[in-house]
């Protein structure tokens, strides 16, 4: 992650640059490469230029493919974490439509998943939890022998501390803590060290919005300590504010 942090800008230039030299395959590599530097480092406003070239290329090159879902599910999340609300949700219906057309179910489940995370953003609760639901549902069309059958655990346990967020914004903590849980678990199983913290995050803030700080302060300790080795920037940013907020609620 550091490193590719480093490269950060000659990656965006690089896309720039093959998309103006017509080499549609690498932009559409390198705008795939950006995808832990949203998701874990925050750069969103940097690689904002890149991805609209991605999905502009994905659609000339490649339409109704899983590459231009997942492209269009990049730009989403990263237009939601910009507070662009309106592009987002077309981005994250784009994703569904390329990965309905490409017949890439756990794909769609993740283009429904960003579209309720988009929610969740926008305080819509209900909505995000609705979002969530759908697509647990779209999961449950892969059967065991299907493509994509080995990553349904994974997802569904996504979707577990997805619910328990929407569930703790609707007031209903006791049912958040259960989703939490429930992903905390699974995610600590796995051994997968980000979504464990990010669970850990989760579960700390539905216990803190539960008045129970105390609870709540060796949680947040233990995400910091694991997204501060995951080089996790944003999220370590927010896991100490979180922490400031147990200590003065303890004393």
């Amino acid at each position: 992650m550091a490193r590719l942090a480093v490269e950060l800008p000659n990656l965006v230039e690089a896309v720039a640059t093959a998309e103006e030299f017509g080499r549609p395959d690498t932009v559409l590599t390198l705008c795939r490469a950006l995808w832990p530097l949203q998701l874990k480092a925050g750069h969103h406003e940097a690689v904002l230029p890149a991805l609209r070239i991605g999905t502009a290329v994905a659609d000339a090159q490649v339409p109704g493919s899983r590459t231009a879902g997942a492209l269009h599910a990049q730009l989403a999340h990263t237009l939601g974490e910009l507070q662009l609300g309106d592009e987002a949700g077309a981005e994250a219906a784009a994703a569904a439509r390329d990965e309905r057309a490409a017949g890439h179910t756990r794909g769609l489940a993740s283009a429904v998943e960003f579209l309720g995370l988009l929610r969740l953003r926008q305080w819509r609760f209900a909505d995000a939890y609705a979002c969530f639901d759908e697509a647990y549902a779209v999961l449950d069309g892969i059967g065991p022998d299907d493509e994509g059958a080995a990553d349904v655990p994974r997802a569904r346990a996504l979707l577990e501390r997805h619910r328990g967020r929407a569930l703790r914004g609707l007031g209903r903590l006791d049912e958040a803590q259960e989703h939490a849980r429930r992903a905390l678990a699974v995610f600590r199983a796995n051994g997968e060290a980000y979504n464990t913290a990010r669970a850990l995050t989760d579960l700390a803030e539905i216990l803190l919005a539960a008045e129970e700080p105390a609870a709540a302060l060796p949680l947040t300790d233990e995400a910091i300590r694991i997204l501060s080795e995951e080089n996790a920037d944003q999220h370590v940013e927010h896991l100490r504010r979180l922490r400031e907020r147990c200590s003065g609620q303890e004393e």
